[in-house]
């Protein structure tokens, strides 16, 4: 279908990567769109829907197992502890409500509504429960309203934390207990089984997720202070020493690697944000985060979401025309839903808080948008089994659809609100 010939170089394979990919991505930013969206559409515009120039990515999975690793590892270098600590009871109420009534939204309408299997319904409403911090930040850049600011980014932190338990509890569960992840309505042994195995899983999570929280933190900490001293290069090295070791550790007690890196990531970032009179902590972070953002920007980033860009293209080739409606209507349905979970989640967590209609609607709003996470998560669904690729194309275009929708959303209701939002005292 596509219209030139493909391309069996890995070399080649990955310049073309770099071209368009790199390239839409600078392009979007340029228009206050979050690059992933045309590190996407590169990736897309490459697979045999559109020109076919990459038609086999098994060759270059590799580069993108380890861009996924990167990637993992800057998003956790970017979440914001300060602005937690700030409205911290308001941002637990608003984040564990958005991502409980999206997960219960998701994982009811795929269930019982779309027919997937449990398995595919709990790994959907786990991944599209979680809000993305970099879609997020950017629409709320250049907000006049610095409360809401500091409500949604440490709202972001709380849903990034409970999506990470919430994940885990489902990865565990679904690899670990096979026989159980059948329907059981009225089969009361069954509930029994499934919930007793459910209660153990999430114990065995949350114990792996205080002990790494509370332990290996200060542990780490006390390592980066004798570090910092010896140079940036060698800070680097354990960066990535702390990325592989907890994600190999996440393998261990049955998560998913990338839930270890992001949390090493959250390790660098929470030591840079202790108080230093010295200012070394921070000047380090700073010089360490500046060099790691443009190392995965310019290059991993591109590579990885470009071959989700692929990946998506070959599905749809490969499933044909008569899938794509339903593919399309799936997309649409799950898009509903996930906006639906966390207009009604977030924005009924800020007004047991006391925000006003109008701001706890803009709240909800703000939190609408999907991002990398997803996509990192949704790849691995489908090598592992647990979603088809008409399900993995779904979640791939919601997501995209989030990205794109969410700043309009945004500056609509600021401007549909715009007299009551004034007096919210956001």
């Amino acid at each position: 279908m596509g219209l030139f010939r493909p391309v069996d170089d890995i070399l080649m394979a990955l310049l073309f990567l770099l071209i368009f990919s790199r390239g839409l991505g600078l392009l979007f930013r340029r228009v206050n769109i979050s690059p992933v969206v045309g590190e996407v559409l590169g990736g897309i515009l490459l697979s045999p829907l559109v020109l076919g120039i990459l038609t086999d990515f098994s060759d270059i999975q590799t580069f993108a197992e380890f861009a996924v690793i990167v990637v993992m590892l800057h998003a956790g270098l970017f979440t914001d502890f300060s602005a937690f600590r700030q409205q911290r009871w308001s941002s637990i109420l608003i984040g564990a409500l958005g991502v409980a009534v999206t997960f219960a939204l998701i994982f009811a309408a795929s269930f019982l509504v779309l027919s997937f299997t449990l398995e595919t319904s709990l790994f959907l409403g786990a991944i599209i429960s979680n809000s993305a911090i970099e879609v997020s930040s950017t629409v709320l850049r250049h907000t006049r309203f610095k409360r809401l600011r500091t409500l949604v980014v440490g709202a972001s932190f709380v849903d990034d934390i409970m999506a990470v338990f919430v994940l885990g509890v489902v990865l565990t569960f679904v690899r670990t207990t096979p026989g159980i992840l059948i329907p059981v309505i009225g089969n009361v042994e069954g509930i029994a089984l499934t919930l007793l195995s459910l209660t153990f899983t999430s114990l065995q999570v949350g114990l792996f997720l205080v002990i790494t929280f509370f332990i290996l933190t200060k542990v780490s900490h006390k390592v980066l202070d004798r570090i910092v001293p010896r140079g940036f290069e060698v800070l680097l090295s354990f960066g990535f020493f702390l990325a592989f070791g907890l994600g190999i550790i996440s393998k261990w007690v049955g998560l998913h690697e990338v839930i270890g890196v992001y949390i090493a990531g959250l390790f660098l970032s929470s030591w840079s944000q202790v108080p230093d009179p010295m200012m070394k902590r921070g000047v380090a972070f700073m010089k360490f985060k500046r060099f790691f953002t443009r190392m995965t920007e310019s290059l991993f980033s591109p590579i990885f979401f470009g071959v989700v860009g692929i990946m998506l293209g070959s599905a749809l080739v490969t499933k044909g025309g008569g899938s794509v409606p339903y593919i399309i209507l799936g997309s649409l349905a799950l898009f509903l839903l996930a906006i639906a979970g966390k207009s009604i989640g977030c924005g009924l967590g800020a007004r047991l808080k006391g925000t006003v209609p109008s701001g706890a609607m803009l709240i909800g709003v703000a939190m609408w948008g999907r991002g990398a996470l997803e996509l990192i998560l949704i790849k691995t669904g489908l090598r592992e089994g647990f979603i088809s690729p008409e399900e993995f194309s779904m979640v791939v275009l919601m997501t995209m659809l989030t990205v794109l929708v969410t700043p309009l959303a945004y500056r609509l209701t600021v401007k549909w609100k715009e007299d009551q939002l004034e007096d919210a005292g956001l």
